[in-house]
């Protein structure tokens, strides 16, 4: 085991004394933040995308991926995610993959202005590195939730994995699966609305 798994394993105690999800939130967050299911599903593709490049294997291929790469390079919405996801599964249907599926998808869906064009020319690897920097900036050094991204994320550690380590630590199996989902809530939620205000950086910059 890597030094650095040792480590985030250990931090991940840390959760374990936590007595509510808004006591985590207090602790680790920066206060009650909530996001619908479309939004989860976005934050998991970039999630996927970013554990990819740092656990020191390929990014995952398909259309899944697509979709997220995509998502990040447009001012998002609702709706246009939801024309995302139909239009990459669409394509994926009829057969494009890699970086067909990219292009032809991000024709379809990305307008043909400047600065979207721009933003839609960047690689897996630079929304790897957006991906980790939101993610330092979000979460500093030792905070445990920044520990449950990359055993989940980098380590390829399923919730079941770390919800039996919290269990061999002490926990019963009901406080370490609401302790795990109360972290994945506040990993996600804080990373979407970081990730959406630093993607209207960009989107301005590029403008």
């Amino acid at each position: 085991m890597r030094n650095q798994d040792r480590a985030d394993l250990e931090n991940l105690m840390r959760i374990s004394g936590v007595r509510s999800e808004a006591d985590m939130r207090r602790l680790f967050g920066t206060g009650w933040k909530t996001i619908i299911e479309p939004k989860r599903k976005w934050v998991r593709y970039m999630l996927t995308v970013w554990g990819g490049y740092l656990g020191g294997e390929d990014a995952p291929q398909g259309a899944v991926n697509v979709i997220g790469r995509l998502m990040m390079r447009t001012e998002w919405s609702e709706d246009k995610s939801r024309q995302i996801e139909k239009t990459v599964t669409s394509l994926h249907c009829q057969g494009y993959r890699g970086d067909e599926l990219m292009r032809k998808a991000r024709d379809i869906v990305i307008p043909k202005s400047a600065a979207g064009n721009i933003i839609a020319l960047a690689k897996e690897s630079d929304d790897a590195a957006f991906m980790e920097r939101v993610m330092v900036t979000t979460f500093g050094r030792g905070n445990p939730i920044r520990s449950v991204a990359r055993l989940r994320y980098c380590n390829r550690n399923s919730a079941q994995n770390l919800i039996r380590y919290l269990v061999s630590k002490g926990l019963t199996a009901k406080e370490a699966r609401n302790r795990m989902e109360w972290a994945e809530n506040i990993l996600e939620a804080e990373l979407f609305y970081s990730c959406k205000r630093e993607m209207e950086k960009e989107i301005l910059l590029a403008a």
